[in-house]
């Protein structure tokens, strides 16, 4: 069964093409959000309790990015700890 009362996506995309040409509508929905937001990250600091044979404490930096809901994971590591520097656990 096909809903008639929803425009199909290539004429959706035509219409929205055709308000951007005229001065109308919104080209990029989220310029709002990355304007109000440029800058101001959410920062949560994280430990992780290893219990496997050569575990321990991990201490990592959780960076919220508000602009665009970005997420990035940092290791912290200490100097001379005897660990491998891993600094990225997860990248933006």
């Amino acid at each position: 069964m096909v809903d008639f009362k929803q425009t199909p996506p290539d004429q959706a995309e035509q219409k929205e093409y055709i308000e951007v040409s005229l001065k109308g509508g919104r080209p990029n929905k989220n310029l709002h959000s990355f304007l109000d937001n440029d800058r101001r990250v959410l920062s949560f600091a994280i430990m992780w309790s290893d219990n496997s044979y050569d575990g321990g404490d991990k201490f990592y930096r959780l960076n919220f990015f508000l602009s665009d809901k970005t997420v990035e994971v940092k290791e912290i590591n200490k100097p001379n700890n005897g660990c491998y520097p891993f600094n990225m656990l997860l990248r933006r």
